[in-house]
């Protein structure tokens, strides 16, 4: 199988890994990575962790870390992506290359905190048994959405019908052993088939899987990490700081710095939600959410992590005013001062700053 061959740096079998992939240059997907090992290894107890495997185009960035890289070259990325131009088929290919390297295997997004020490999950892998992120939809849900009548025209040839579907889970995580690559094989062959012609979803991948893993018990891992794919922005905005303030050399002090950032999207005080609450009551829809956001961006507690996230609660807000039409953006935003129609935020000299990133984001020619 093509995923499995001609990797360059083979490694020692183990009991168990934690797999991870990251390719390109872009510094967010490395500091996810770094954030997302440092949660791991937070949960150390007698220094008990499984080894930790990343697939990478860029092994240079995890120099002095306590990691194994396997280097990925342009061409094995190439191949791995097919030929319809998916690029989350590289994920399965990935997960069925490491698979070889350990008895148990757990793959990582990213995106991802550990919450509970890794154990948890890899216990739970069995031959009958794997582990995913978290149960989303029943495929008799969503096959007749708009997006979907494509892939259900490319699942009927599997006989797959609204009547004898089957559950679908995010692969953010995704545990399995040493003996289920054949899992991988019918997942890659359903992408491919479900990929000719174009696609209309980008969840194909853990389509496949999930299709894979409709005979099997799935425990769900979302109660031992949090995998903030919907998020993004505010995690983001705390790693950036937080490796903008203690550096990317690995350290146990860096392990320990790791605790102090919110394992959850920072939120303003229940005190402080229930003020804007009732100051919005009058508000109803897009408004009300618009004022929220700006609000709870200027509630931030007084705590660095949360400070870093008060542009991300504008951003929120910001993209709520784009999806109006012009003459009630102006109307909002043309004035001179705070708006009449939202209350203003307790922190008087954040109504200046808070209008002039909206209109700078909203006006700025794009």
């Amino acid at each position: 199988m093509s995923c499995i061959d001609s990797l360059a740096t083979p490694l020692k079998k183990t009991r168990q890994q934690l797999l991870y992939l990251i390719y390109g240059n872009q510094d967010v997907y490395r500091r996810e990575a770094k954030f997302s090992i440092l949660t791991v290894l937070s949960q150390a107890k007698n220094g008990q962790l499984p080894a930790i495997r990343i697939l990478t185009d860029r092994p240079q960035d995890y120099a002095g870390w306590p990691v194994d890289t396997v280097f990925l070259d342009e061409a094995t990325l190439t191949r791995w992506q097919g030929t319809n131009g998916y690029h989350h088929r590289r994920k399965a290919c990935a997960i069925a290359a490491g698979m070889q390297w350990a008895e148990k295997t757990l793959f990582v997004d990213t995106d991802t905190l550990f919450t509970d020490h890794p154990s948890r999950l890899l216990d739970a892998i069995g031959q009958d048994c794997s582990v995913m992120d978290r149960f989303e939809y029943d495929w008799k849900d969503v096959h007749q959405r708009s997006d979907y009548l494509k892939l259900a025209r490319d699942l009927s040839a599997y006989g797959v019908t609204p009547e004898n579907g089957f559950k679908l889970y995010n692969s953010g995580l995704c545990g399995v052993t040493e003996n289920d690559l054949d899992l991988f094989e019918e997942s890659i062959s359903m992408i491919d088939q479900c990929t000719v012609g174009g696609f209309e979803i980008h969840t194909i991948e853990q389509i496949a899987l999930s299709y894979a893993l409709r005979e099997r018990r799935v425990v769900e891992a979302r109660k031992y990490v949090y995998h903030y794919f919907a998020e993004k922005r505010f995690f983001h905005a705390m790693q950036t700081y937080f490796f903008s303030q203690h550096g990317e050399t690995f350290s146990q002090r860096l392990v320990d710095l790791c605790r102090d950032v919110p394992r959850v999207k920072p939120f303003p005080s229940a005190w402080q939600r229930l003020k804007i609450k009732w100051k919005l009551r009058n508000q109803s829809g897009a408004l009300r959410k618009v004022g929220r956001d700006l609000l709870y961006g200027s509630a931030a507690p007084d705590d660095p992590y949360y400070s870093a996230c008060r542009h991300e609660w504008w951003e929120c807000a910001s993209r709520e005013i784009l999806r109006w039409d012009e003459s009630r953006q102006k109307k909002l935003l043309s004035q001179s001062r705070w708006p009449k129609q939202l209350p203003r935020p307790d922190k008087p000299e954040d109504e200046k700053v808070i209008m002039r990133y909206l209109k700078k984001r909203v006006f700025t020619p794009r």
